[in-house]
């Protein structure tokens, strides 16, 4: 890992503007609500990017008819939080108990490694990531980083 001095905004909206054509060609809204006053934190943009890559990937996958993502970033203490909220068709409490295990994928061809793969980006930079969801409701994945100090 290479942790530098970053913005997760920054990332945030080099990534936006990358997945919008995807996003757009499958009927998927992107909305960022970035706080404009988001403290430095310590991370790798190449990992962050990946973790990115991987969590609205399955959005996209979970909305087949479309719908939205909303990705925002604010402040919780000491901690800087990203939120990536889908309108998906959600998961049920089987599924989330199971989805940070390595080769568990209710995808047909889908390799399981996408959110542990997440988990462990997340947890190498000392954050943490929790998943609400509900089936016929939608996710949300919040993952809380330290504010670099």
């Amino acid at each position: 890992m290479h942790l530098e001095e970053g913005n997760l905004n920054t990332i945030l909206t080099d990534y936006v503007g990358f997945l919008e054509p995807q996003a757009n060609s499958m009927e998927v809204e992107l909305r960022p609500h970035l706080d404009t006053d988001l403290p430095v934190v310590m991370l790798d943009r190449s990992l962050m990017r990946q973790a990115l890559v991987n969590l609205c990937r399955n959005a996209i996958e979970a909305m087949p008819d479309g719908g939205s993502i909303d990705l925002l970033t604010r402040t919780r203490g000491d901690q800087v939080v990203l939120e990536i909220i889908d309108t998906g068709k959600g998961m049920d409490e089987k599924t989330r108990a199971q989805m940070f295990q390595a080769f568990f994928s209710t995808r047909s061809g889908g390799s399981g490694l996408g959110l542990p793969t997440v988990r462990r980006i997340v947890e190498a930079h000392h954050g943490q990531i929790v998943c609400e969801s509900e089936p016929g409701k939608g996710t949300r994945f919040t993952i809380s980083l330290p504010v670099q100090g």
